[in-house]
């Protein structure tokens, strides 16, 4: 049997399966069309339901955009997003890790959590976030920008 390919995955990432006019959203939503299809899997820190809830209601005040949710809308794609079965680590495992990883690669310690979870599983690490893309600037090589990511 071939093992499942395992990605460490970003809020910038999964906060596009619920934000349709961001940039990337057919990317985000191929790697969600392959997680719920058992192709891949998908591992992430425990803060990456606090930053995609905070996404969505971030959205939610940008009623000025015509694809925005609306606050019942956000609360709903947060309950879709709690549903889905990934394997979250306990922020508490990664707390210096994540603390040394920013520090040396100049990043915040959020995107410092999910990058010591690549490292410590030494699994690849799906993001698209540009600031942290210009931050990175090949460094980390467990990284994959959205645009690369082609699961085979």
């Amino acid at each position: 049997m071939l093992e499942v390919a395992r990605y460490v995955l970003d809020a910038s990432v999964a906060a596009k399966w619920h934000l349709r006019d961001e940039t990337f959203v057919s990317e985000a939503q191929q790697v969600l069309d392959d997680f719920g299809e058992g192709r891949i899997r998908l591992i992430a820190p425990q803060i990456i339901q606090h930053e995609v809830s905070s996404a969505i209601l971030k959205a939610t005040r940008h009623s000025d955009r015509p694809l925005r949710p609306t606050l019942e809308e956000g609360l709903a794609a947060i309950r879709l997003f709690l549903r889905y079965p990934l394997e979250l680590f306990s922020t508490s495992e990664l707390v210096y890790a994540g603390y040394q990883v920013a520090g040396h690669l100049g990043c915040s310690y959020y995107d410092g959590l999910y990058l010591a979870a690549a490292e410590l599983t030494s699994t690849p690490y799906l993001y698209a976030d540009d600031k942290l893309r210009r931050t990175l600037r090949e460094r980390f090589p467990l990284a994959i920008w959205i645009e690369d990511y082609r699961h085979v």
